[in-house]
């Protein structure tokens, strides 16, 4: 008999991972989005067939094992928990009690998604069950990347974000000698499905201060950026409407190059007890 035959989401689950998972266990590790299908949030009772893509978060993998000893095991062993935590492991600059702060890599997303295999997220938990992504960068670029390792850092770190009480400063090369030295570019940003673009009628407030660093061969400039709001896309987008899109950025006139040049290098805030916190990521090398 087929894994998929008659299957709800929740049925197979336990078909493939153990009879005696309870409901309750699995709905939370659908509300966590620990399982997902098609890379997107289900519910129990979707319906799901060979032709879907299920994603059983590893951490959650390990759990329905201690649940239940049966045909997960062949699952799991899909699953290099080891590499995983490993590769993790690389990439932490910062570890305390509460929170996780990386160097993440150009190339790899932050949160799984239908085109993605592996991210951030998938690998956090791997690393620590409790793990939760505070804040997102773009696959693209690279950089400094936060996570928390319980809900009550998650739900602070959440509130420093949303007061701007999070100070961020990013790296970026440019096509083009700026003609000056520094300056702020405060121009309004819309999203429009998988871009964004300045909008003065409808866009949501966004600013961006920038300084020079150098001039560099080829026509480009190393510059420092300063995003004092957070939108999606925003130094890249306001780099480019300025007339000095980011090397390597093809979504918005970049260059082609075989990296996006934004880099995410620094943050600073205070932490729940009130320590000020300051972190910074080394270049990479493509940079140099």
């Amino acid at each position: 008999m087929s894994e998929f035959d008659k299957s709800r989401l929740d049925k197979y689950i336990r078909r493939v991972y153990g009879k005696c998972i309870p409901q309750s266990l699995i709905e939370k590790a659908i509300r966590n989005k620990d399982i997902l299908v098609n890379g997107k949030k289900p519910s129990a009772s979707d319906k799901v067939s060979e032709e879907d893509e299920i994603f059983v978060h590893p951490a959650i993998c390990r759990v329905f094992a201690n649940v239940y000893s049966g045909p997960q095991k062949e699952h799991c062993a899909k699953c290099d928990y080891s590499l995983y935590v490993e590769q993790f492991k690389s990439m932490i600059i910062y570890e305390d009690n509460n929170l996780i702060i990386i160097n993440k890599p150009s190339g790899l997303a932050v949160q799984l998604g239908s085109k993605t295999k592996l991210a951030v997220d998938v690998m956090a938990k791997a690393y620590n069950p409790d793990a939760r992504l505070v804040h997102r960068i773009d696959k693209e670029t690279s950089g400094i990347t936060v996570i928390a390792k319980n809900i009550e850092t998650s739900r602070y770190m959440l509130h420093l974000f949303q007061n701007k009480q999070v100070h961020k400063k990013y790296f970026a090369i440019v096509s083009g000698k700026l003609g000056m030295l520094e300056g702020r570019i405060n121009k309004p940003l819309s999203k429009n499905k998988e871009t964004v673009c300045v909008d003065f009628e409808n866009g949501k407030n966004a600013i961006t201060e920038f300084r020079v660093i150098k001039n560099l061969n080829k026509n480009r400039t190393l510059i420092e950026a300063m995003p004092l709001t957070g939108r999606t896309h925003q130094i890249r987008v306001h780099l480019a409407s300025i007339g000095y899109p980011i090397i390597g950025d093809r979504k918005y006139a970049g260059q082609k190059a075989s990296h996006l040049y934004l880099h995410s290098s620094e943050i600073s805030f205070q932490t729940r007890n009130g320590k000020i916190l300051i972190q910074k990521a080394p270049l990479p090398e493509y940079f140099k």
